[in-house]
């Protein structure tokens, strides 16, 4: 019984200052006189309370009451694309590294917009900057590459013309010479043989003779030079031209292969910074409204004009406002009573007075320490799909989720505001037809807000809520 007295109060305690805002809007409280009778328990002049509440039948059974937060079962996370470049220093922001760009104009939240249309801008000039510079470069690298393929052509007709042309004529030249060393010897052999006639019959003097044999040996040298010649180009010089021209081809080759690579990187880097001026411009990715992703982070950051942008750290949310959910944590001690199908009954600060109808979708497997106790406590995240969603729920709202973890049955209850405790035990303040009068009743744990009644009361009675005894003037 003194669980039941201590959820009582705790509920009274709980919605007290309900009570007192209600009183400060609707100042106005119930009165009524009550008759001295064998209902009253003590000698009072009147009860005091807040309102009437009814004694009714409905299902009871073990609930968990935990706080939870609007969310939507899918959502797109919409994060910057703008990268840390080479080309563009990164800036120091509260997170480290942060993009060179801020932000420089989106639209309000809760905005609602179509697929495509603009929701931020972001300052593209240091990526802008980069571009122009790179596009210089570009320039350059085409310049390279155009002077590399002019020297392989150069190197290919050298090695062309030397092998199908200059090689046949050099080496046709060449024999020519050996020829005409072959002719100049015969010649000056011959010359030297009538010589020699000449002189021994006394014809010739001596000296002649002496000018036709050295006539003679400068024509076999002539013509052993000829033949050195032609050999040595046949065995050794074409060889060697052939390598050098082939040489130089492959080497005209591999520049202009390094002029492409780099014409094709400079390019590749060019195209990824306009790329990134063109990210600088965010677009909704489809229909839906615009929430920003800064709630996570507190007050060290926030989506506004002039915030620094972290690659990577998601700036705004698209929720599906269509298939809304409510998130919660329940401390590990009640995890094993939550599993997945439970009812629940949800309520939202943002609609007092109404509950709606749900069920436990999901119950993560590994529990994650609850910070706010410095991490010295578990819990489980778990996700409630309504089956109901009221017009305007918004991801993030307050709630209050009662999950029901056992079977339920049907009992008569009272509102848990209406019961006091004194030394007799419980009772309430029935509204009878002789007006309100004191009753003792047994009461046992209910729901979150509503006590089983045992005895005392019966269903369709009229209680009176947060009651107070005053004496009666005179």
């Amino acid at each position: 019984m003194s669980e039941v007295r201590g959820l009582a109060m705790a509920i009274r305690s709980r919605r007290r200052w309900m009570g007192a805002v209600l009183a400060v809007v609707a100042p106005a409280v119930v009165v009524a006189w009550a008759p001295r009778g064998k209902e009253e328990a003590d000698a009072v002049g009147q009860w005091i309370g807040r309102s009437w509440g009814e004694v009714r039948v409905e299902e009871v059974g073990p609930t968990l009451d935990v706080p939870g937060t609007a969310c939507s079962a899918s959502e797109t996370a919409i994060e910057p694309k703008v990268e840390l470049l080479a080309d563009v220093p990164p800036v120091m922001g509260i997170f480290g590294m942060a993009a060179p760009t801020r932000i420089i104009e989106l639209v309000p939240e809760g905005t609602r917009v179509a697929k495509g249309e603009v929701i931020c801008l972001l300052d593209p000039s240091a990526y802008a900057d980069a571009a122009r510079r790179l596009r210089i470069e570009v320039e350059a690298a085409r310049s390279s590459r155009a002077e590399a393929e002019r020297a392989l052509a150069v190197a290919e007709a050298n090695l062309v013309a030397f092998r199908d042309g200059d090689r046949v004529q050099q080496e046709r030249r060449l024999e020519a010479e050996r020829a005409i060393a072959q002719v100049d010897l015969t010649r000056a052999e011959g010359h030297l043989s009538w010589s020699s006639r000449m002189g021994a019959l006394g014809y010739v003097s001596m000296a002649d003779l002496a000018e036709d044999r050295v006539a003679r040996l400068r024509a076999q040298v002539a013509w052993n030079q000829a033949e050195v010649a032609l050999d040595t180009y046949r065995r050794a010089t074409i060889e060697r031209t052939l390598r050098d021209l082939e040489a130089t081809v492959e080497r005209a080759r591999t520049q202009l292969a390094f002029a492409l690579e780099e014409l094709k990187g400079t390019e590749d880097r060019l195209k990824h910074l306009e790329r990134q001026v063109e990210h600088c411009t965010i677009r909704a990715p489809h229909d839906g409204t615009v929430f920003f992703a800064d709630v996570s982070y507190g007050e060290y950051y926030r989506v506004r004009e002039g915030a620094e942008v972290y690659p990577g750290l998601p700036l705004f949310l698209f929720p599906d406002l269509e298939r809304m959910e409510v998130e919660l944590f329940v401390h590990e001690r009640f995890a094993r009573r939550v599993s997945e199908g439970q009812e629940a009954a949800v309520s939202f600060e943002a609609f007092p007075g109404r509950s709606f109808l749900g069920h436990v979708s999901e119950v993560e497997l590994i529990p994650t320490p609850d910070w706010r106790h410095f991490g010295e406590w578990q819990h489980f995240r778990v996700r409630v799909a309504l089956d109901e969603k009221p017009d305007g729920l918004l991801p993030d709202m307050s709630a209050r989720v009662e999950l029901r973890p056992g079977p339920r049955t049907e009992a008569l209850t009272v509102p848990a505001e209406a019961v006091l405790w004194d030394e007799s035990g419980p009772f309430c303040v029935v509204n009878t037809p002789s007006g309100p009068a004191r009753r003792d009743i047994r009461v046992d744990r209910g729901t979150v807000d509503r006590l089983v009644v045992l005895d005392g009361l019966e269903p369709g009675d009229s209680v009176l809520l947060n009651p107070e005894a005053r004496p009666r003037d005179g």
